[in-house]
C-alpha cells in the first residue's frame, strides 16, 4: 500500500532552469521540460521512466503540495517560504538546492538520533542492571552477613586475631548467651574487654619467657582458612568443614620450638555447625561431631 503522503511522479517547477523538472516518485531526474506555456511549442523531451507500480507514459503537469512540518498552520507566525523549495516532495530539497540534515522531515538525520537515543536508552538500562546485581552481592555477602562458609571463615579469623567482640557476634544465641554469662557481661562489647584484659596478663607471661612481646609474635605468623565443604541441611542449617593454617615464619627456635612443637606449620581440620537466625548465619557448635549430636553437639 502506497504512502498517502508521498508525492506522486510528475512535472515540477525547476528553481534553476526556469521550466520544469521530472519527479519520479523518490527523486529528481535529469528530464526537463520549458514552463507550462511554452510546453506545447517546445519539442517533446524524451519519455522519462515510468514510476515503479505505476504505469507509464507523461502524467499531467501538476503543482504538488506543500507538506512543509509547519504548513498550514499559523502564516503570520511562519517565515515566508522561498519560491524554489515551495511544491518539492515531503523530505527532499529542491533541486539544485544543498542537501539539509536532521531538520523537519530530513530522512537519515532524525532516524540516527533517534537510534543514537534507543541505544543510550538500551546502555543505561544495562548499566542499571548492573549496579543492582553488584548492590545484591554487597547485600547478601556484606550486610547480611553472607553465606555459611562466609560466616565460618569470619569466625576463624576472628579467634585468630583476637578479635573478641566480632567473634561474640557471630555465635547463635544460645552460645552467646552461655559465653556472656560465663564471663558475666552484659553484651559482646563488655564481654571484648574483659577478654582483652586476660589477653594483656597472657602477652607478659610470654615476653618474660621469650623475651619478645605477643603482637611482634603475631607478626611473624601466617593464618589461612580453606572451606573444604558446605552442606546445607535444610534451610536454616549448614554444616562446614574446613582447614586452618599457622604457620611461623620468624627465626626465634625457642618459639618455634614452644609454640609449634618445631613444625613451622601448624595445620588443623575441623567441622563448624551453624543455624540461620533472624537470616543470618551464626556459628552454633565450633567442633561439631555428627556422631556426638544426639548428645548435646561439641564444645563452643
Amino acid at each position: 500500500m502506497s504512502d498517502p503522503n508521498q508525492t506522486p511522479p510528475g512535472w515540477y517547477p525547476d528553481s534553476q532552469g526556469g521550466g520544469q523538472r521530472w519527479w519520479d516518485g523518490n527523486q529528481w531526474t535529469e528530464h526537463t521540460q520549458p514552463p507550462a506555456s511554452d510546453a506545447a511549442a517546445a519539442p517533446a523531451p524524451p519519455a522519462p521512466p515510468p514510476a515503479p507500480g505505476a504505469p507509464g507514459g507523461d502524467l499531467p503537469t501538476q503543482i504538488a503540495p506543500n507538506r512543509a512540518a509547519n504548513y498550514p498552520g499559523d502564516a503570520s507566525a511562519q517565515p515566508p517560504q522561498p519560491q524554489a523549495v515551495y511544491g518539492a516532495p515531503t523530505g527532499q530539497p529542491g533541486y539544485g538546492q544543498p542537501q539539509s540534515f536532521g531538520g523537519p522531515g530530513g530522512g537519515s538525520g532524525g532516524s540516527g538520533r533517534g537510534k543514537g537515543k534507543l541505544l543510550a536508552i538500551i546502555g543505561g538500562a544495562g548499566a542499571a542492571l548492573v549496579l543492582v546485581l553488584v548492590l545484591l552481592f554487597v547485600l547478601f555477602n556484606f550486610v547480611l552477613g553472607g553465606g555459611p562458609d562466609d560466616v565460618t571463615e569470619d569466625y576463624l579469623n576472628a579467634q585468630a586475631e583476637f578479635d573478641y567482640e566480632r567473634y561474640c557476634e557471630l555465635l547463635s544465641k544460645d552460645l552467646q548467651k552461655d559465653l556472656l554469662g560465663f564471663y558475666d557481661a552484659d553484651d559482646c562489647g563488655e564481654f571484648a574487654d574483659d577478654a582483652e584484659k586476660e589477653r594483656e596478663d597472657g602477652n607478659e607471661e610470654f615476653e618474660d619467657e621469650y623475651d619478645q612481646s605477643f603482637d611482634d609474635f603475631l607478626d611473624d605468623v601466617d593464618h589461612s582458612v580453606e572451606i573444604k565443604s558446605v552442606d546445607e541441611q535444610g534451610e536454616d542449617v549448614a554444616i562446614v568443614e574446613y582447614e586452618e593454617t599457622y604457620e611461623y615464619t620468624g627465626d626465634d627456635d625457642d618459639i618455634l620450638e614452644g609454640e609449634f612443637d618445631g613444625d613451622e606449620k601448624d595445620t588443623q581440620e575441623g567441622t563448624i555447625r551453624l543455624v540461620k537466625e533472624d537470616g543470618d548465619w551464626k556459628v552454633d557448635d565450633s567442633s561439631y561431631d555428627e556422631d556426638d549430636e544426639d548428645d548435646g553437639g561439641g564444645e563452643e
